[in-house]
């Protein structure tokens, strides 16, 4: 594969080779390039995933290149208002607002990242953070997808590659426990290889308080509680043990503590937990234990919780326990959402980590960069504040005075998203740097335009730690800089340009390249002449050695080559009384929307979820207006009816800025991962009169009284 645009039949159309810039998954297609203008998007066979498929939302990308609201030239907010101002306007503003607090109080200043940025922007956002900032406080919208699963996997084994094994495997299972994983909507090309299991023979299961699209396509479906996760493993544990089953994949710390919790789970309290019965427990219990190969996938379900980290170690302890981690075609594995949301935790915008998955805490770690960077190790911060963390700080005396975004919209993607809302705003300085004009944008005193995902080179890394090529297929529209270019010029403003001076694109990607070497994830053996070749799942070592396919085979990168299990710890469970609000995505809508809400092809409306039974017990129809109370909110939605959801549960998208968000708790946070708690939110549910007005959401804010199409009250 050449990295130079394909060949086309047309002289007058260039065809380039890229990656989606959707989900976790990472579609390759080719771009059909018209005069700067891609105008046809054409799925590849070749792609080393998807086999030629391509889900709806890649398949209509193109609609957002050249989007009305396209963010073309810096806007400062004057008198209230954003209005245009030239670059040099832009970084003038930019220094007179940092230079004062970096020379007094750099960690003032805060960070925020995502994981949709190329492998190359998370490095350097990270290195700008901490080498030109100088402030600790960093972090990105990772912390509400994979924390969780992170946190378990590197206390467990050392690393964390969400799936250790490639996606090809999957089909090779003969059980598969999807646990709160909705993959034919978040994940849509993923669900070839869940067929090609279940036309095998195998049997695949949905773990999940309700029945979604994944479940129906499953044929098996078990209906736990909300946040009950972690009970349900450890009861299968609890099984497995009585029916000696275990058989530890490798000799490992933490086996005889983990085994006897295990006994404190037998299927009565297990079933009551999770809201099963006996009969469920034991019909899975017994297709786990006459497995050759089961596989267990988790999803965003077990870990967003305020006990996400403990309720994976559950699994991870489960298929360790029988034999089946790290084998091909079973074991564990965890489904990252976000498009580069693997490589994006790996590189240095979380708020404790270096590149190539180095630990800030390691002074060995800290060495290392700080001889690549040329400065000394104790010029590094250490860790810094946690995504929600870093929001509760903002505009609070001693906190955050300043906040630079990169590619995120927390103002609807963290939970709590009134009192984030009210932090940002309080803020001095809000710098966003972004394409099109996100809610949290539309809050920023300075707003920079950064580039789309066909206007930039880079890498990106699967779900399966997959490293592939982005190629840049057109040049980013008026004044608008590809986000690289922002940073380096950020760090120009603020006075500190050493190390921030990169003639090329090349250069900073080859730095990357070196700056992993020797670290966990490991990409020093990468290069874009490689990556023309193939892709490669790392670690990769050495330019001419192999990449690793199975990452989380004996023995592991522990201090002693071992595996450590943890005793899980749940807070005792809540009285099975009231209804509980639980979150999750639409499948023509991806994260905060603010693409997908833009794009006419993909049109969804936001409702509230309700099981049949509960809307009958409060006299709701399909349609009606239904008030939606928790802790933390007030949310008036029409009602759609869902058989297939548990009765003490509503469901309700976080999409839209008056979603999920609004009701969901910015205070309780997972101890290990920092993750709060999305899923399991107590809530109350009552009809709103059809003459009334909508109520309000929290303080005065109006609630939506009319389902959302592509994000405009219809």
């Amino acid at each position: 594969m050449s990295s130079a645009p394909f060949p086309s039949r047309d002289p007058s159309t260039r065809v380039v080779r890229t990656t989606c810039p959707y989900c976790a998954v990472q579609c390759n297609f080719d771009l059909h390039v018209v005069d700067n203008l891609p105008v046809r998007v054409t799925p590849t066979k070749e792609c080393p995933v998807a086999h030629g498929t391509v889900c709806k939302k890649g398949l209509f990308a193109l609609n957002d290149v050249r989007h009305p609201d396209r963010l073309t030239g810096p806007l400062l907010r004057r008198n209230g208002e954003l209005v245009p101002v030239s670059w040099a306007e832009a970084l003038a503003y930019v220094s007179e607002a940092l230079r004062p607090l970096l020379a007094t109080r750099p960690d003032a200043v805060g960070v925020f990242g995502s994981g949709a940025l190329t492998n190359e922007k998370t490095y350097l956002l990270g290195k700008f953070a901490r080498l030109a900032l100088g402030t600790a406080n960093i972090d990105y919208n990772g912390r509400y997808c994979m924390s969780s699963a992170a946190a378990a996997l590197n206390r467990t084994v050392g690393y964390d590659r969400g799936l250790g094994f490639p996606l090809g495997d999957v089909a090779t299972s003969d059980l598969i426990l999807l646990v709160g994983a909705n993959i034919a909507e978040t994940l849509p090309p993923v669900m070839q290889y869940l067929k090609g299991a279940r036309d095998r023979g195998a049997t695949v299961y949905s773990i999940d308080p309700r029945a979604t699209v994944t479940a129906k396509v499953a044929g098996r479906h078990l209906a736990v509680r909300p946040g009950t996760d972690g009970v349900l493993a450890l009861g299968l544990l609890h099984l497995m043990k009585a029916w000696n089953c275990i058989r530890p994949t490798a000799p490992a710390h933490g086996m005889t503590e983990v085994l006897w919790q295990a006994d404190d789970y037998p299927p009565a309290r297990v079933a009551h937990e999770c809201g099963i019965s006996e009969d469920e427990l034991l019909t899975l219990g017994r297709l786990y234990a006459g497995a050759h190969k089961p596989l267990i996938l988790t999803g965003r379900g077990p870990e967003q919780h305020a006990h996400g980290t403990d309720t994976v170690q559950t699994y991870l302890n489960l298929a360790f326990l029988t034999g089946h981690f790290g084998k091909p075609g079973g074991g564990y594995g965890t489904l990252t959402g976000q498009g580069n949301g693997q490589g994006g935790r790996e590189h240095g915008q979380k708020a404790d980590q270096l590149p190539g998955a180095r630990s800030l805490r390691n002074p060995g770690h800290r060495a290392e960069i700080a001889a690549l960077w040329g400065c000394s190790p104790d010029d590094l911060p250490q860790p810094g504040r946690s995504a929600q963390e870093l929001f509760n700080a903002c505009g609070e005396e001693g906190g955050i005075e300043a906040l630079i975004v990169l590619g995120s919209n927390p103002v609807v993607s963290a939970p709590g998203a009134l009192q984030v809302r009210e932090r940002l705003e309080a803020l001095k300085h809000l710098i966003v740097i972004d394409f099109l004009p996100s809610e949290t944008a539309q809050l920023a005193t300075l707003v920079l335009p950064g580039s789309m995902w066909c206007e930039e080179e880079g890498t990106t890394t699967n779900l399966e730690g997959r490293v592939q090529r982005r190629r840049k297929a057109i040049t980013a529209p008026g004044a608008a800089r590809e986000d690289w270019r922002i940073l380096c010029d950020l760090a120009a403003a603020v006075g500190r340009p050493r190390g921030f001076t990169y003639a090329t694109f090349r250069e900073l990607q080859d730095e990357f390249f070196r700056a992993t070497r020797g670290g966990v994830a490991d990409y020093g053996g990468l290069s874009a002449e490689r990556l023309d070749r193939a892709s490669a799942q790392w670690p990769v070592r050495s330019a001419d050695g192999p990449d690793t396919p199975y990452a989380y085979a004996p023995t592991y990168p522990t201090p002693d080559g071992l595996a450590r299990l943890h005793v899980p710890s749940f807070p005792p469970p809540p009285a099975p009384r009231g209804l509980t609000l639980t979150t999750g995505r639409l499948g023509n809508q991806y994260q905060s929307g603010t693409q997908t809400r833009r794009n006419p092809a993909l049109r969804a409306s936001l409702e509230l979820q309700v099981h049949p039974e509960t809307a009958r017990e409060r006299g709701l129809n399909p349609g009606d207006l239904a008030r939606v109370t928790t802790r933390h909110g007030t949310l008036d939605l029409p009602v759609a009816l869902n058989p297939g959801l548990r009765p003490d549960t509503l469901f309700m998208p976080f999409h839209w800025e008056a979603s999920a968000n609004l009701l969901t708790s910015p205070d309780s946070l997972d101890p290990h991962s920092r993750m709060p708690a999305f899923k399991a939110t107590p809530a109350s549910l009552v009809p709103v009169p059809v003459t009334a007005l909508a109520g309000s959401i929290s303080e005065g804010r109006p609630a939506r009284t009319a389902p959302l199409e592509g994000g405009v009250p219809v």
